[in-house]
């Protein structure tokens, strides 16, 4: 699977995902299919809360990205730039759809310079890097500078870390790693014995659903994939436009 292959999907998934926060899917279809139901339709409730992994793709393939990205950039300072300047033409259009600060892309150009700085410390002194690096982790999860927070982080590194990895021993580290990666979740569950089915769905969509996103990076085969003017904006661009739309769209419905 090419690196364009990869970024659609991810791209699909995230429109999905957005999408069905401003018109969730079960809502939408009772309403067009049973507009007189005095309560929830249960076949239409399961669809939904099983199309909700979906959207859990998106982001493993983004966090992927920037580790990919990262390795065969030819301009780091172009890149890092790039995301800086579109990570803040997001930031209100993500506020809007959302209701809160920090959206994903300052997230990825975090992540991109944590890489950089472990590289070069490393480059000074043998183990220097991975200690900064894990200072960024626990810096940006204390201070929760931007969507992900420190989890992120430590995502894009392990990305970068294990590339060369073979499959099966990347698939037990991120079997382990990412339902660990939601310790506060998991953690909430349990000592509030949030024991039901809404809850439980909660859980696995966020510590177990992602592992659809992480899945489908095992498939990359190391190509770019098809080239055409202007592709390598398309996520860029995308992000920001989709938001913004559909954020309005949200409000107009609200004020409705």
């Amino acid at each position: 699977m090419s690196f364009f292959a990869l970024k659609i999907i991810a791209l699909l998934s995230m429109l999905w995902d957005h999408v069905t926060h401003v018109w969730p899917l079960s809502m939408t279809l009772e309403g067009l299919l049973y507009p007189n139901a005095a309560e929830a339709v249960p076949w239409i409730t399961a669809l939904g809360r099983c199309t909700d992994y979906i959207g859990r793709i998106a982001a493993p393939i983004f966090l992927f990205s920037i580790a990919n990205g990262c390795r065969h950039t030819r301009n780091f300072k172009k890149y890092a730039l790039r995301l800086l300047i579109f990570a803040c033409l997001a930031e209100y259009p993500y506020y809007l759809l959302f209701g809160f600060h920090g959206n994903i892309m300052f997230t990825l150009l975090l992540g991109l310079l944590t890489l950089r700085l472990m590289d070069w410390g490393n480059g000074k002194r043998a183990g220097l890097g991975y200690f900064l690096a894990a200072g960024v982790v626990i810096a940006a999860e204390h201070f929760a500078l931007a969507e992900g927070k420190g989890r992120y982080i430590l995502l894009i590194l392990v990305f970068y870390l294990t590339e060369q990895w073979p499959a099966r021993k990347k698939a037990l580290l991120w079997l382990f790693l990412m339902p660990l990666s939601r310790y506060g979740l998991i953690r909430m569950f349990f000592s509030e014995q949030l024991f039901d089915y809404r809850w439980f769905h909660m859980l696995c969509i966020n510590a177990v659903g992602p592992l659809l996103g992480v899945a489908f990076t095992f498939f990359y085969n190391g190509k770019k994939g098809p080239a055409f003017p202007g592709d390598k904006y398309l996520w860029y661009v995308f992000y920001p436009a989709h938001l913004l739309l559909l954020g309005l769209a949200q409000r107009a419905l609200m004020g409705a």
